[in-house]
């Protein structure tokens, strides 16, 4: 079983980032988040420690994993999920996000219904 630690954020799509900014931000009152330089229209929200990234549409970005909506688990340790999803003969991606995000490599997997999972650990 992959070991979970929190649920730290969800991904969003949206078609328009000013009317989502609104919603999210003056009619739901999350607080926004300042977001790294990335090829895709959107912002980054937070609620009570759990973030919402609204992702807006990309024409060129639409296949890779994690550019639409999904949900972001942090894993205790990323190199032992890899092994369970491995044994289980689940398929999942492993990506390195760009350095302008100071993040570690994450790995996405869809759930029985396509939904998309990311799998990261902040060590």
């Amino acid at each position: 079983m992959v070991k979970l630690k929190a649920i730290r954020h969800t991904g969003v799509k949206i078609t328009d980032v000013t009317k989502a900014k609104e919603f999210y931000g003056q009619i739901l009152g999350m607080t926004e988040l300042p977001r790294p330089e990335l090829p895709i229209p959107g912002a980054w929200y937070e609620c009570n420690g759990v973030q919402v990234h609204l992702i807006g549409d990309n024409e060129k970005m639409r296949d890779i994993p994690g550019v639409g909506a999904h949900i972001a688990v942090q894993v205790e340790d990323l190199e032992q999920a890899k092994a369970e999803l491995t044994a289980r003969g689940i398929a999942f991606h492993e990506l390195t996000p760009p350095p302008s995000m100071r993040a570690n490599p994450v790995l996405f997997v869809r759930d029985p219904d396509g939904n998309v999972v990311e799998l990261r650990t902040d060590e």
